[in-house]
């Protein structure tokens, strides 16, 4: 029982059939690259983690050995000394505050930037799973017109034989089929390098998918891309970055407190003094320090300055970059009427061809209409029937490249 289950199970999972939305979750929860920016997240939390940690007093541990020779009263032989030092510093200048604003942003933009990343595959997503329901639709028209080719050829041949019909009609029309093969065949390799294409970006077989489209746009409101917010986040970064480095010019108070506790070997005795007498083996010392730098020649000044022009290029970047979304939010608008205009032309072209070749099919088979007519219209059809799909398919696709311009989640108006 367990070996029939260890061989149906993968052969369920095989022919297990996915919607577009768990093609899309799938890859949110397996794709490495998603999953690089999750760790990138990680690292970013620890980096703040470690911003925070800064404002804590630092505790030190510690113990040396010394050996001298010679000796005399004020210096053992031998000394052991252990030691602990607390420190805390008081004030920076701003130094830590702008060091921990700066780990807050590149946390912040680490997080937009997987939204963003998210978001960019599951158009990666939609592209090919559309492309895989045009390229079966050729497909599945390839295959009714090479079954009505073979079919008209054995007509022919048995038109032939009765000495009704000619060997270069059997001819024309095998040449046709064999050409119809050849395009069936690169079909085929294009739908299965599509398929792997969705396999590798979503972790699932794919060779059987559902139906799904895309929810009608309609009052949809306009947000910024993840991938702006992404760029805002990182221009606060740099900005404290530059303010971090200006605080050097600031006052810095720091106070630490050590205590030692000694141990002397080998000590000296003069005059009736020893020296275990007036060596110490035990102090606390509690130490108050203020800095501040007066003159580098402008060096803090021109990194902070340098690090300044980081920020304004990246604020460039943003406002392009905002113009750019609204540029290809209203084009997407646009790319949506001109598609729906096109979906009409090609219900029109798809209706007109099927009449043709349905009138041009009867006249061909009583001898009313010749090889050249019959094949034209069936090749109007069927270019008729994989044009309609491809468009039909397409306004899919335009509609959720609607949505991400948008600044919206297309996954969210899969229906």
């Amino acid at each position: 029982m367990k070996i029939l289950w260890g061989v149906l199970l993968p052969l369920f999972a095989f022919s297990q059939s996915y919607g577009l939305k768990t093609l899309i979750e799938n890859a949110n929860s397996k794709n490495g690259r998603i999953e690089a920016k999750a760790i990138s997240i990680k690292a970013a939390k620890e980096g703040v983690g470690a911003a925070q940690s800064a404002y804590w007093p630092t505790v030190d541990v510690g113990a040396n050995g010394t050996q001298a020779t010679p000796t005399n009263i004020v210096s053992p032989g031998q000394t052991l000394t252990g030691f602990a030092t607390a420190n805390l510093n008081l004030y920076d200048g701003g130094r830590k505050s702008a060091l921990l604003g700066e780990k807050q942003f590149e946390y912040t933009a680490a997080l937009f930037e997987k939204s963003a990343f998210e978001k960019s595959i599951a158009l990666e997503i939609v592209r090919h799973y559309y492309t895989i329901q045009t390229q079966k639709a050729v497909l599945a028209a390839l295959q009714e017109r090479s079954s009505e080719l073979k079919a008209q050829i054995e007509r022919v041949e048995k038109f032939q034989v009765a000495g009704l019909s000619t060997q270069e009609e059997v001819y024309k029309l095998q040449a046709v089929y064999d050409a119809n093969d050849f395009t069936m065949a690169k079909t085929k390799l294009a739908l299965e390098t599509s398929e792997q294409n969705l396999k590798l970006l979503t972790g699932l077989p794919v060779n059987s998918l559902q139906k799904n489209t895309f929810a009608e746009p309609k009052n949809v409101r306009f947000e910024t891309l993840e991938t702006i917010r992404a760029l805002e986040a990182k221009a606060g970064a740099v900005g404290e970055a530059s303010k971090a480095i200006k605080a050097g010019y600031g006052p810095h108070v720091d106070l630490s407190d050590t205590y030692h506790q000694s141990k002397f070997d080998d000590t000296v005795n003069t005059a009736g003094f020893g020296g275990d007498s007036i060596l110490i083996d035990h102090q606390n010392e509690l130490t108050l320090s203020v800095g501040m730098r007066l003159f580098d020649a402008g060096k803090i000044s021109q990194e902070s300055e340098a690090v300044r022009y980081q920020k304004l290029s990246l604020l460039s970047e943003i406002d392009y970059a905002k113009k750019e979304q609204r540029m290809n939010f209203s084009l997407s608008q646009k790319s949506l009427e001109t598609t729906r205009t096109q979906l009409k032309s090609a219900q029109s072209e798809l209706q007109a061809a099927n009449s043709t070749y349905s009138v041009l099919k009867q006249k061909f088979e009583v001898g009313l209409a010749d090889n050249i007519a019959f094949l034209d219209a069936l090749a109007q059809k069927t270019l008729a029937q994989a044009r309609y799909k491809e468009t039909l398919y397409t306004y899919e696709i335009n509609k959720s490249i609607y949505y991400y311009y948008a600044g919206k989640s297309p996954k969210e108006f899969i229906r």
